[in-house]
């Protein structure tokens, strides 16, 4: 009887004990975040063009030039320029009158172009009797040059030729863009005083023993002595 009273008496307090509190789940592992993926680099730009040689664009042929040395330059010819003066200070032209240049026939002057030229034959004179030197006080400081004759004769396709007598300088491109620069009417050697510009100065005759020596290499060396056009 005593065990009965006292289960009655227990059950009611377990029954009257608060249920207890459910554990919180545990909050979910959330995956870490996939970094963004780095953008693909940017191609690099492409390379620039390639820059357009100097020089006129305005004949097509091909020319042999000669020099002293016997070394030669062949190749065809994309542009040709005589200079607006005698030394090209004042740059060059390339218009189809510009380009060129008067002979001295047994009938008279002729002006011809160099499509009518076949061959030009160059042939300096004597050092140092043909040679004239000079300088020019335009510069500053100033310029000294020495310039030696030649005798140039043009040989044309019509089986005519004459003296070349048109003094300019002129300049040929080939098509990779190299020059050729040279003198049809005399060649002319250059160099400009060793002064302080704006000082006094008076003409300096050591300058032409300089240039003489310079011409005498030239004419050894880099005179172009001949020019065929094909």
């Amino acid at each position: 009887m005593h065990l009965s009273i006292l289960a009655f008496l227990v059950l009611p307090a377990v029954a009257l004990a608060k249920p207890k509190k459910a554990e919180p789940a545990p909050a979910p592992v959330l995956a870490a975040p996939t970094p963004a993926a780095e953008p693909e680099p940017a191609p690099p730009p492409p390379p620039p063009p390639p820059e357009e040689p100097s020089g006129a664009r305005n004949v097509s042929f091909t020319i042999s030039l000669t020099r002293a040395d016997g070394s030669s330059r062949s190749g065809h010819v994309k542009g040709i320029e005589r200079s607006a003066d005698f030394h090209a200070d004042q740059g060059w032209e390339s218009g189809a009158k510009d380009i060129t240049f008067e002979i001295e026939t047994a009938k008279g002057e002729k002006v011809i172009a160099w499509t009518d030229v076949k061959s030009i034959s160059i042939a300096a004179g004597k050092m140092p009797d043909d040679v004239d030197c000079t300088y020019s006080s335009d510069f500053n400081p100033f310029m000294y040059e020495c310039s030696i004759r030649t005798t140039s004769v043009a040989n044309l396709k019509d089986g005519s030729k004459g003296n070349i007598i048109t003094r300019n300088k002129w300049r040929f491109t080939f098509d990779d863009g190299a020059p050729a620069e040279f003198y049809l009417y005399k060649h002319t050697e250059r160099i400009q005083a060793d002064a302080t510009p704006g000082e006094d100065q008076e003409e300096d005759p050591g300058m032409y023993t300089k240039l003489q020596q310079t011409l005498r290499e030239t004419l050894k060396t880099s005179i172009v002595k001949s020019v065929t056009v094909q």
